[in-house]
Formats: C-alpha cells, sequence, structure tokens
C-alpha cells in the first residue's frame, strides 16, 4: 500500500466512525512518512508497519470513548510528566544557550575577518602583521564564520526536532494513560528539506577545507615574512620585543 492509499483509506475510516481532528491525525501520519522514508524506508514498508487504516481508526473511536473513565489512571502520569518536564525545559534552555554561543562566534569571526581584511584594529583588539598575512588569515576566518553559520542552522534543527519529539512522547503519555490511542513516535534527527541539506553539507565541507588551508598557508606566510618560527613575538603581539 502506497502513502496515498494508506492516507486516504485511514481519513475514510476516521470520517466513517465520526473521529474529531481527522486533519491533524492525517497530518502526523504524512509526517511519518516523510521522516521514515528520509531514513531510506519505502511507502510499502512503512505502511505495512503501521498496520490496517480500519484498525488504527478504530483506536481513535475506542480511545474517545474509554476517555471518561481513565481519570484516575492520569494523575501519576501527569506527576512524572511535571518532574520531566522541568528536566527537558533545562536541557531545551541549555540547548539554545550553545545556539546563541556558536552565532555569537561565528558573527565574531566574520568580525574579525573584516578587521585583516581592512587593517583595522579597534581598541588595538587585532594585532599588526604585514598585509599578505592579514588577507590570507581573513580569508581563513570568513570561512570560520560561514562553517559556523551551518553548524547553526544543523543545531537550531536538531533544538526543533528534538522538542517536537518530546511533544510527541509527552502527548503519547497523556494519551496511553488516558486509554486513547497514540501517535507514531517522532524521531530525533534533525529534518531539513533535501535540496537544502545537500548544499548546506557542500558549503560546510567547501569551508571547512578553506578555513583548514589558509589558516596554515596563514601561519607559513608569516614565519616566512618574520624570518622565526614564533612570529607573534617577532612581531610583539603580546608586549615581546625580540633581541636584535
Amino acid at each position: 500500500m502506497t502513502k496515498n492509499e494508506f492516507l486516504t483509506k485511514l481519513a475514510v475510516e476516521l470520517k466513517k466512525n465520526n473521529v474529531a481532528d481527522i486533519d491533524d491525525i492525517i497530518n502526523e501520519y504524512e509526517q511519518h512518512f516523510a521522516f521514515k522514508m528520509a531514513d531510506g524506508f519505502s511507502e510499502e514498508e512503512i505502511a505495512a508497519k503501521l498496520g490496517k487504516p480500519s484498525v488504527l481508526a478504530a483506536q481513535f473511536v475506542e480511545s474517545t470513548e474509554k476517555d471518561k473513565k481513565s481519570s484516575g489512571k492520569k494523575i501519576p502520569t501527569v506527576i512524572g510528566l511535571c518532574f520531566a518536564d522541568f528536566f527537558a525545559g533545562s536541557f531545551f534552555l541549555l540547548l539554545m544557550a550553545w545556539e546563541v554561543i556558536m552565532a555569537a562566534f561565528s558573527l565574531s569571526s566574520a568580525v574579525i575577518s573584516i578587521c585583516l581584511f581592512g587593517q583595522l584594529s579597534p581598541e588595538s583588539l587585532i594585532p599588526t602583521m604585514p598585509y599578505l598575512s592579514a588577507v590570507i588569515l581573513g580569508i581563513s576566518f570568513a570561512a570560520l564564520s560561514i562553517l559556523t553559520a551551518v553548524g547553526c542552522i544543523y543545531f537550531a534543527a536538531l533544538i526543533r526536532q528534538l522538542m517536537r519529539s518530546y511533544g510527541r512522547f509527552h502527548y503519547n503519555a497523556l494519551a496511553a494513560a488516558s486509554d486513547r490511542a497514540v501517535l507514531p513516535s517522532l524521531s530525533m534527527s534533525p529534518r531539513l528539506p533535501a535540496k537544502m541539506n545537500r548544499r548546506l553539507r557542500k558549503v560546510a565541507l567547501f569551508t571547512l577545507v578553506q578555513f583548514s588551508a589558509f589558516m596554515v598557508l596563514g601561519i607559513i606566510v608569516s614565519m616566512i615574512l618574520s624570518g622565526s618560527l614564533e612570529f607573534w613575538h617577532a612581531w610583539g603581539w603580546f608586549g615581546y620585543n625580540p633581541i636584535n
């Protein structure tokens, strides 16, 4: 059974049984198909694992009838979820804080690159060096800025997917405690459009190679221009004046 056939039959069965929120249910199963297909499963394999649409629809019907009788079972589940929500919320806050740090690092690398290209040194934060070294190192820091920005995009997608996955776990835990039908679990892996994902990978690989190559080249050129392996001392970056 293909995805469209499965979703069509499920929608028909849900309507036949007067189940509420049909569009939301269909949308959840459609996303489940998309995620599993991205992992390499065929539509037929996914549909077979989910089971018959008529059986799934019947579960949602039964859940409506049982919900009134199962309120007492919810209390331990709600208490447990409250503790889980506290720790999960703290974890998500830490992840968001790291995302901010990564974004700040990317922006800082871009600013350093601009300063090196323009021979700028606000508050004397950028050490003096020959322009050739500055340009080569500037290219390296520009690549590092883009590489980190790509990392921010992936990490933001990861945070979003983790939050959606936890939200689904939260919903299914309450549904199970209420004897209601549960929805398919969500993967924790970040999901991006295939075309965008390929482009980001290419950019990440290119900028990683560019950063590494130009950083090494910049160090070698700086050694040659300064005539010393410790070029930072030769140029007095840390207040050290070499004895000639």
